[in-house]
């Protein structure tokens, strides 16, 4: 078992962690990108946010790691960076969604 030390710094890790996903708009662009990389343009179509609030949204997944962004002439894509983010939302989807 960790050290006390250690393991607060690992469940303070793994709050930051989840609180990043667990906002309804940001675990919407993640589930999106579990099929693959999308441009901005088609992850917005499925956003009822204004486009400043959705910005920010990827704003924060990209700041934490979670996305990766590629820029192809004037269009932005996205996909999941860290892999454990899609191990997540498997575990998620088979727990609270029906297929």
């Amino acid at each position: 078992m960790p050290a006390r030390n250690e393991l607060h710094e690992q469940a303070s890790m793994v709050s930051e962690y989840l609180k990043t996903i667990a906002h309804p708009d940001r675990l919407v662009v993640l589930c999106l990108l579990r099929e693959g990389e999308m441009s901005v343009g088609e992850l917005r179509q499925h956003s009822q946010n204004s486009q400043s609030a959705f910005s920010q949204h990827l704003k924060v997944l990209r700041e934490q790691g979670l996305v990766a962004v590629r820029k192809q002439a004037q269009t932005v894509f996205y996909c999941i960076a860290d892999p454990k983010v899609k191990t997540l939302l498997a575990g998620l989807q088979q727990q609270f969604c029906s297929e």
